[in-house]
């Protein structure tokens, strides 16, 4: 909402705590048509609304006194509530200076007394303000979930924020738009600040060159403790394998749960695979976008990273999701996924397809791949690990029974049992009991 006299009906619904309600963006940036009334109107409505959880303003840029008078009795009485969990807030250069300051030293009690306070999104212009920010954060009686930081400027908070409180550092923290300086900024931050205690990072910014993304990713693989996720996107043809380059010495510090947004070059492809073959146990997850917008090189370099995991299936990632599925990888992913008996190796394929043949063509050789029925041995090693397999998300999760029938077997623990019982179903008639089969070994079938 704009913060209007016309929008009455809003108001009411604040005022009167309706449980319906519980976000509000707030737009201030022109209020040259809001009375010092009105803003006082918003603000006590909000300072005693307990059903509102995310709120977002934008700082005014009007020079006007009044104006800037009523916003700033605004921002006091939004510091009383104690129910939003979610805040953004918008600073502009073109704001006077000082109005920055006062708003951010307004802000303080709002950050340290909100003790619902989850998550923070901020852009930042005044190193006073990310002084005033910082100060705030690193004094509050729990830890912020997360922090969103959408320029370069912001990440001097994050540098203030470790120097005053190193445990007050977020848990996640994303970045959005903070360019090749906010990339360099980022890189120096994770640098000097190695076992803090950022569990997931977000890297949502293509504009990053790959020598800040080499930076980050060197400073990420010297971390004492690896992070828990990682999501990275970047435009760069050398993106990836820069990526790889960067873990190659300590590929156990690779983060658990991977999620790459970028250019995925055969050479990329092959690299991040050779990292993921040398650590000690396999990822928990790994995203790729796979989408190749006419660009077929990025095919090629999904296709070397799944023949690389075909060689050393132990290794792959329990859980892995194609953005976009290409033809071209059906052949590899059969490999990867072929001769799999034991419970540490894939567990999950989530991919996209578009193409309603593809999709049948999919489900069946992904129903060979969980039975193969050409003979006795060839099921008996056929895919028992599998348990999630999705190629339409989220519609067409299962749109085969007896595909769906095989990912539920394959849920068993007992792998030798679950072969067993497909060569029973399979090929022998039903008069058969599958214990039969529970003590012998694949030679003697």
């Amino acid at each position: 909402m704009s913060i209007r006299s016309q929008d009455e009906d809003l108001l009411r619904r604040i005022e009167a705590n309706d449980p319906n309600f519980d976000a509000v963006s707030i737009d201030t940036r022109d209020i040259a048509e809001v009375s010092y009334e009105l803003f006082d109107r918003v603000g006590h409505a909000l300072a005693y609304n307990t059903n509102i959880q995310e709120l977002a303003l934008n700082i005014p840029k009007s020079k006007d006194r009044a104006d800037l008078v009523g916003w700033l009795r605004f921002l006091e009485l939004i510091g009383r509530n104690r129910s939003i969990t979610y805040f953004h807030y918008i600073s502009a250069s073109a704001a006077v200076k000082s109005l920055r300051v006062d708003s951010a030293r307004l802000l303080l009690q709002f950050f340290e007394r909100n003790g619902a306070l989850e998550s923070i999104s901020l852009k930042i212009i005044d190193p006073d303000e990310a002084e005033a920010f910082a100060s705030a954060l690193a004094n509050r009686e729990t830890t912020l979930g997360r922090i969103v930081i959408h320029d370069a400027n912001s990440i001097e908070l994050l540098r203030l924020i470790f120097e005053k409180n190193p445990a007050a550092i977020p848990k996640q923290v994303r970045t959005r738009h903070i360019g090749n300086e906010g990339g360099e900024a980022l890189a120096r931050f994770l640098e000097s600040a190695n076992n803090v205690g950022i569990r997931k990072l977000n890297i949502f910014d293509i504009e990053i060159g790959p020598r800040g993304l080499l930076r980050i990713a060197r400073a990420l693989a010297r971390r004492d403790s690896p992070l828990d996720s990682l999501r990275i996107s970047s435009s760069s043809d050398s993106f990836l394998v820069n990526f790889a380059v960067a873990f190659r010495e300590n590929p156990d510090s690779l983060p658990n749960k991977l999620n790459l947004w970028g250019h995925i070059c055969e050479a990329g492809g092959r690299a991040l695979g050779t990292v993921l073959v040398r650590r000690g146990t396999p990822l928990e997850y790994l995203y790729l976008n796979t989408r190749n917008e006419g660009d077929h090189s990025r095919v090629l370099g999904v296709v070397a990273l799944l023949q690389v995991l075909g060689d050393n299936p132990s290794k792959s990632p329990k859980i892995l999701i194609l953005e976009e599925f290409h033809n071209d990888f059906m052949e590899p992913m059969e490999r990867l996924l072929q001769n799999q008996m034991c419970s540490q190796e894939v567990l999950g394929v989530l991919c996209n397809i578009q193409d309603t043949e593809d999709r049948s063509n999919f489900q069946r050789r992904m129903t060979s791949v969980c039975c193969n029925e050409t003979s006795i041995s060839t099921t008996y090693n056929s895919n028992h690990t599998l348990i999630r397999l999705t190629y339409a998300y989220p519609q067409l999760t299962y749109a085969c029974p007896q595909l769906k029938h095989y990912l539920t077997m394959n849920g068993n623990p007992d792998k030798k049992k679950v072969a067993c019982i497909k060569v029973y179903d399979t090929h022998f008639a039903r008069d058969f009991q599958p214990d039969f089969f529970a003590v012998m070994q694949p030679s003697l079938l």
